[in-house]
């Protein structure tokens, strides 16, 4: 953004307090339900995998690395949405009513035209479990898996853009409300399709499949009417700025495709990072899987707070007052750690227990005896411990950076660390040792080490003060 004229200002903003009262009292509003929302789709894919794992240890072995493919092929695109959050927290902070709608019709119309590039990029998904050495039994399983996903991927950008037209504003309780109704939906749908109940035939990772695309409508679906009600008509014509506008069209993109490129090559890095540990030994694969289920499970939080810590200091731009945004993201960083401590005492001190919840309840001969699975998982649980301190600087002070419009930096440091450094590192590192999760697990949290303190030297250094905020948006 250097170099061009964002604006984050469109009216006079002198006056305007971006955190009325307290700044925790502020944070907590905001981030709790945030954390339900952004965990939504956790959520429901942790039900996948527990339910999945109780059905077989193939289907739990299965379920990650086809997860994280699809969350790969959706990064850029779900990057780029994500941005109107951005847009429409500095434009409530400007009091540009008008504008918040503006922008949301230009997200639809931008999550449509995704939808179909994602189409097209399934059967490349499809043979890269073959490419990667999976074997034949787990492939097709995780084939399936990832079909149904992708054939559904509209949905959670259209999750996206909506739930950004209530939590760029700060209401975050609505969103929260259409994700508790979704994952409900979920955990039904799950139960019903994978085990095969009231009639229906026993499916298993189809079956998990297709309740998690059926139950990922409704939260949008909620939100979607809840925006065109009357009440938002007057106050925001939510029905009548449906036109496209070209120009601000453009600069979502032009803003959001340097942010999405970086959470492109970061999340292709751990799509590959789970690739390859799909060639290790079926224990140390399905222990794994169910390490990463929980700990996601246990960190939504982070994704909730680096959410609210982008609001924040977008409002706090748009207000005028970029210098009120610095306070949240130390704030919310002294929360992380924190809670990654008292979760690193949880796997320290009850591993065993964790991994009883995930014992296969179907009988299988194919399942791997579940002692050899908790064994390994007691080792994963250590590199999850560091994960979560270093993963709690690399997602904050991303987020807090594209809050302040930094994004270009992005580029700059997928660049180097993604696409020079991890990149080809994790293949040579799999070629060397295909079947050691040990050292593929060292290598990631190099990167992650890496990755954070780049992200906080930048933050630190305060370029994003700086930045010339010219013209960034319409206001028309």
């Amino acid at each position: 953004m250097h170099g061009q004229k964002p604006n984050y200002l469109l009216t006079d903003q002198t006056e305007r307090e971006p955190f009325p009262g307290s700044l925790a009292r502020r944070l907590l509003r905001i981030s709790l339900p945030l954390i339900f929302n952004q965990g939504s789709v956790i959520l429901m894919l942790f039900f996948d995998r527990m339910f999945l794992s109780w059905y077989g240890t193939n289907e739990i072995s299965a379920v990650w690395p086809a997860t994280f493919l699809y969350i790969a092929c959706m990064t850029m695109f779900y990057g780029v949405s994500s941005f109107i959050n951005i847009f429409v927290a500095q434009y409530h902070g400007a009091g540009n009513k008008k504008m918040c709608s503006a922008v949301i019709w230009q997200g639809i119309y931008l999550a449509s035209g995704s939808y179909l590039a994602l189409l097209c990029l399934i059967p490349f998904g499809r043979e890269a479990f073959n490419f990667f050495g999976h074997r034949a039994e787990i492939a097709s399983l995780e084939r399936t898996y990832y079909t149904v996903l992708m054939a559904a991927s509209v949905m959670p950008l259209l999750n996206n853009v909506f739930a950004s037209f209530f939590t760029g504003r700060g209401l975050t309780h609505i969103t929260m409300s259409a994700n508790v109704v979704g994952n409900a939906v979920n955990i039904f749908l799950d139960w019903v399709l994978i085990f095969g109940h009231f009639g229906f035939p026993r499916l298993g990772i189809l079956g998990a499949a297709i309740a998690t695309a059926i139950a990922s409508t409704v939260p949008p679906a909620i939100m979607f009417v809840l925006f065109l009600r009357k009440s938002y008509q007057a106050e925001y014509e939510t029905r009548t700025q449906r036109s496209f506008r070209p120009k601000l069209m453009k600069k979502i993109i032009a803003f959001g495709v340097p942010s999405g490129s970086h959470d492109l090559t970061y999340y292709i890095a751990v799509a590959l990072f789970f690739m390859f540990m799909g060639r290790t030994l079926p224990e140390s694969l399905a222990a794994n899987n169910i390490a990463w289920s929980v700990n996601e499970l246990l960190t939504m939080y982070i994704h909730g707070l680096s959410l609210a810590t982008l609001t924040m200091m977008a409002q706090a731009v748009g207000a005028g007052k970029p210098e009120e945004g610095v306070k949240v993201p130390y704030l919310v960083l002294k929360i992380l750690l924190f809670m990654a401590g008292l979760i690193a005492l949880v796997y320290l001190l009850f591993p065993e227990t964790i991994y009883s919840v995930f014992r296969p309840r179907v009988e299988g001969a194919e399942n791997i005896p579940f002692d050899l699975i908790t064994a390994k998982g007691k080792n994963i649980f250590l590199f999850l411990i560091g994960y979560n301190f270093c993963f709690a600087f690399v997602c904050l002070f991303r987020q807090a950076l594209r809050g302040a419009g930094d994004t270009n930096y992005f580029l700059k440091v997928a660049l180097f660390l993604d696409i020079l450094f991890f990149i080809p590192g994790i293949f040579l590192v799999a070629k060397m040792v295909a079947t050691n999760y040990v050292v593929l697990w060292s290598f990631f949290l190099i990167y992650l080490v890496l990755a954070g303190s780049a992200h906080l030297i930048r933050f630190r250094k305060g370029h994003w003060k700086h930045i010339d905020r010219g013209d960034l948006v319409e206001q028309t």
